[in-house]
């Protein structure tokens, strides 16, 4: 159904998906934990990909490798990654913890282009330079507006994106080594990983419960929850993997640093407030990055 659309395209939408859902996962994981806010995302990716998978029929059974390398994918990626990831959202806020994820696509060019041979030319650096221009002005506003960078916040977003990229580069990987596996059945394992990896971590060491907190949410908030996840994590996955199986690693995650600047749109709506000159800049710089993007996507 997607075969037809520019990669690009499809990882911007995704990234709209995970920025709306990325201000829902900050508000719980500094309402209730990270561990369980990533917990319960996970559960409903899980719940929602394996729908998909049997409704439409796209099961394939995956080889022994594809089958340890996603598995292994979703533990690192989607449990321990994200875990870091909310981690540092709950300290810094969404926006700022995905300004944090605008280093992540120039060492994910450079993983491309040694591990799959994927090109990696000026054109490339170009596109980063005006993305990070595009991260530096929101990052500007933001540290003028706190005066200061919160350490800890910062080193849990460096680890996470560091286990995000293991991740994707490891679901690349299956991806080419097992071409007939769609996107949403290799989300589907990867969310068995991550659960797998819950459990671990519930028996050995963090305990919690999910029906008492589920059972304290007001029906708003639980709306909110399971909507953010939703987009956030089902949607987003499917689309971003998408656009990874289909484009190349030095191009479509570079997309995803326009994620603090959805974000502070998404935030500008909820409070009605018109955009200051960052955030115009900051867009200017965007489509420029984009374009760059676009037309290295379609050579």
């Amino acid at each position: 159904m997607l075969d037809h659309i520019n990669p690009l395209y499809i990882a911007l939408t995704a990234t709209l998906c995970f920025s709306y859902g990325s201000s829902i996962f900050t508000e719980f994981a500094r309402k209730v934990s990270p561990f369980w806010m990533n917990s319960f995302k996970a559960f409903i990716a899980l719940f929602t990909f394996t729908i998909t998978v049997f409704v439409f029929g796209l099961w394939v059974t995956p080889k022994p490798l594809t089958l340890i390398v996603l598995l292994t994918s979703g533990c690192i990626g989607l449990m321990i990654g994200d875990i870091f990831m909310l981690k540092a959202m709950a300290e810094l806020g969404a926006s700022r913890m995905l300004m944090i994820f605008g280093i992540q696509p120039f060492f994910l060019g450079l993983g491309g282009y040694f591990l799959f041979g994927q090109s990696f030319s000026w054109t490339n650096v170009l596109g980063l330079v005006f993305m990070s221009l595009c991260l530096f002005t929101i990052s500007l506003e933001n540290y003028k507006k706190s005066g200061h960078w919160q350490a800890s916040g910062l080193i849990a977003g460096l680890i996470a994106i560091l286990l995000d990229g293991a991740g994707l580069f490891l679901t690349k990987f299956s991806f080419n080594y097992q071409n007939d596996i769609s996107p949403i059945e290799v989300n589907m394992i990867r969310c068995i990983g991550a659960i797998i990896g819950f459990f671990i971590i519930y028996f050995s060491k963090e305990k919690i419960q999910f029906k008492p907190t589920w059972t304290k949410f007001s029906k708003k908030e639980k709306m909110k929850i399971v909507v953010g996840s939703l987009f956030g994590t089902y949607i987003s996955l499917m689309l971003y993997l998408t656009a990874i199986s289909k484009g190349k690693l030095s191009v479509v995650p570079a997309v995803t640093i326009t994620g603090p600047m959805f974000a502070e749109i998404f935030e500008i709506f909820r409070t009605r407030k018109l955009p200051n000159i960052y955030v115009v800049i900051s867009f200017i710089f965007f489509i420029c990055g984009f374009y760059t993007f676009t037309l290295l996507s379609s050579q």
